[in-house]
């Protein structure tokens, strides 16, 4: 999963240089949205090439929720009412993870928005909510653990070992 901030002034060539290293990989990747990523046109290119902005999928009796809540260059509000449907009966799945370009703690966030989203991932069972956006790694481990993952400029990167009903959340430096 790519964090967001696919492109830093959200221009088409930037869109297709990361397409063009990605498919190199020839492994499935998803992405979330970045605040770069809604620069100029960046909204209207990202939701042509990659799809929807909040979108979720199951796999291995897991859920894996990956939700638009960047605020400031999106000109919106976190649309927490998808969150909190998409959350809903989660008691089903072995774990559920949340995956968003601004960590909870970021700047875009005030205050209610904080406990909003901390409210909804911890009234709903989330094991792991997974953030990008301040280029510095942190872990948190609470209720719900959070786990920020530092820039790929600065040569690193974060692995996630999802098991039956745990994980472990691994900080890979180069």
């Amino acid at each position: 999963v790519f964090g967001g901030d696919i492109a830093d002034q959200a221009l088409l060539k930037e869109y297709e240089v990361f397409y063009d290293i990605m498919k190199t990989l020839k492994k499935p990747y998803l992405t979330v949205i970045g605040n770069h990523d809604y620069n100029a046109n960046g909204g209207f290119i990202y939701k042509n090439m990659f799809g929807d902005y909040n979108y979720s999928f199951e796999f291995n009796n897991n859920k894996f929720v990956l939700f638009d809540n960047v605020v400031w260059e999106s000109d919106k509000d976190p649309d927490f009412k998808w969150l909190s449907e998409e959350l809903v009966d989660t008691e089903k799945f072995n774990q559920v993870f949340v995956f968003a370009h601004i960590p909870p703690s970021g700047d875009q966030f005030d205050a209610e928005m904080k406990q909003k989203y901390r409210t909804i991932l911890q009234e709903n069972g989330v094991s792991l909510s997974l953030h990008g956006h301040t280029h510095t790694y942190s872990y948190e481990q609470d209720d719900v653990s959070y786990f920020t993952v530092p820039s790929l400029k600065g040569l690193g990167y974060g692995i996630v070992i999802v098991q039956d009903k745990s994980f472990n959340v691994e900080l890979i430096e180069l």
